[in-house]
């Protein structure tokens, strides 16, 4: 009786959640110009590349009007935010925290992936 994730409906993570970018700026300008009427969701996110090493995981919190970033550790083929908390793979850490509040926060949950959708 082995606890492992493939239990779980996994998040296919789109690949335009992936950002070409080390800035937080640069993601918050496109979360805010692809956004129908310039008001990206609560929860909104996308991975980009941190400036150091690793990735980071960029949400956009609307009580803020603004990104919060958190850091991705990776450290044993394990995928974490936090180190009480480690996941296998990205989708299921992403998934994990669809029905949890992010680290450090109250209230926010991720709830849709960043997808590039291309001006009308």
């Amino acid at each position: 009786d082995d606890d492992d994730d493939d239990d779980y409906e996994s998040v296919q993570l789109p690949d335009s959640v992936f950002l070409n970018t080390t800035e937080s700026n640069d993601v918050e300008r496109l979360f805010i110009s692809t956004s129908p009427g310039n008001k990206p969701v609560n929860g909104l996110y996308c991975i980009r590349n941190s400036s150091k090493s690793g990735q980071v995981l960029v949400v956009w919190d609307d009580s803020e009007k603004k990104v919060r970033n958190y850091r991705i550790f990776e450290k044993e083929s394990k995928f974490y935010l936090e180190s009480e908390i480690k996941f296998t793979c990205l989708p299921s850490m992403v998934e994990f925290y669809y029905n949890h509040t992010l680290p450090i926060h109250e209230k926010l949950h991720l709830k849709v992936p960043y997808q590039s959708r291309n001006p009308p």
